[in-house]
């Protein structure tokens, strides 16, 4: 393991932030994976699931068994994870100006399609591609301390081939995103990980992570110069709600990561090898094989609580919705005691996924996610992320 410190602008006199960047392997196969936990700074099951996999990557180069290169940002916003409020953390957003920290990164995809004419070297050069990336996005290094952090980050990212960027939502299950036109590695990394729904889009908008490191590499598909196989892949990973942080859970997630990266040519499981069938075992899914259920993301709904009160759930993450079916009840706390329950019905045929974890809610505010099949009137590409 090689251990890089890289210090970002100071955000005030005497103020300083860094990350730190653990890098595993021998780099045999060409091939490389970037993994990064708590862009959004309250999130914090990522936090152990790095620290579950910087354990197991460890382990594996003592064995010999990375054929790739592994990098783990084990937390990628130290200036998020130093904001508290009265001691609640405040990761989501940066207090300077109210952003989320996981908008508005670089967006090189126009300087990479508008290359188209100049490029010479041959298709599915992936360090030409590659360099082009690192010149393309050098042009948008910031000064401040945030916009630093943002360049560093996707830098970093664009290196390799594989990026997984570690969430959670509030309260739900096992849940990624990924670009629709990689549909096929993301249900590979879901069965991995023993995720059961995979949301896939066109285009989300808002530049965020994982968008700004695909829409570069959709470019170069676009223009010929990558097979999309040979594509660079990125996911956004929620494990489960922010209270999910358990040893047991992490544990296995990173297992679940490390088994993504078998089958991207990045690690040797030690399969057949007799005086490896420990490390072997290890790896192995517990129970019956996944089937994740791939839904649009335009399908995805965010479901307003119609009354301020609290929220008594009917269904829970995980469960089976129909369109029209009561899910939830809000209590209000003002007027007659005894009134009558506001409802809260699906809008869709799906998947339960998120709800609230603090239960009083305001009118307005969001108090489900629901997987839909069926594309929904009001999402459209480029408006397809909340906030909150």
């Amino acid at each position: 393991m090689k251990t890089e410190t890289i210090e970002l602008p100071p955000l005030a006199p005497g103020a300083r932030y860094e990350l730190t960047m653990h890098t595993f392997g021998s780099g045999e196969s060409g091939r490389s994976a970037y993994v990064q936990a708590g862009l959004h700074a309250d999130e914090h099951p990522g936090l152990l699931v790095a620290h579950h996999l910087i354990g197991l990557l460890a382990e594996l180069e003592r064995e010999r068994l990375l054929t790739g290169t592994v990098v783990v940002c084990p937390f990628a916003n130290p200036v998020g994870l130093s904001q508290r409020i009265f001691g609640m953390p405040t990761g989501r957003f940066n207090l300077e100006n109210g952003e989320n920290f996981n908008r508005a990164f670089p967006d090189i995809a126009p300087e990479i399609s508008a290359m188209s004419g100049d490029w010479t070297f041959a298709r599915n050069d992936i360090s030409q591609i590659k360099r082009a990336f690192a010149g393309c996005l050098e042009r948008h290094r910031r000064a401040d301390t945030v916009g630093a952090l943002k360049f560093v980050l996707l830098r970093e990212a664009l290196r390799h081939d594989v990026v997984l960027d570690l969430h959670c939502d509030t309260a739900g299950v096992l849940h990624l995103y990924a670009n629709r036109a990689q549909t096929a590695r993301a249900e590979s990394l879901a069965r991995a990980m023993e995720i059961g729904t995979v949301l896939v889009e066109e285009y989300a908008g808002g530049e965020p992570f994982d968008e700004s490191f695909m829409r570069p590499w959709r470019a170069a598909v676009e223009a010929g110069w990558v097979d999309p196989d040979r594509s660079g892949f990125c996911a956004s990973i929620e494990l489960r709600g922010q209270a999910d942080v358990d040893d047991v859970m992490a544990a296995e997630d990173a297992r679940g990561i490390v088994r993504f990266l078998a089958r991207e040519g990045l690690v040797e499981l030690g399969e057949g090898e007799a005086d490896r069938a420990d490390i072997h075992a290890l790896f192995q899914p517990r129970g019956n094989p996944v089937r994740p259920d791939v839904f649009p993301l335009e399908g995805a709904s965010h479901l307003r609580a119609p009354a301020t009160g609290i929220v008594v759930y009917l269904k829970h993450p995980g469960d089976q919705v129909s369109s029209g079916e009561l899910i939830a009840e809000i209590v209000a706390l003002e007027g007659d005691p005894v009134a009558a329950r506001v409802e809260v019905r699906s809008d869709v045929d799906g998947v339960f996924l998120v709800g609230q974890q603090f239960r009083l809610v305001r009118a307005g505010q969001r108090v489900a996610l629901l997987a839909g099949t069926a594309m929904l009137p009001g999402r459209k590409p480029g408006k397809l992320l909340n906030d909150f």
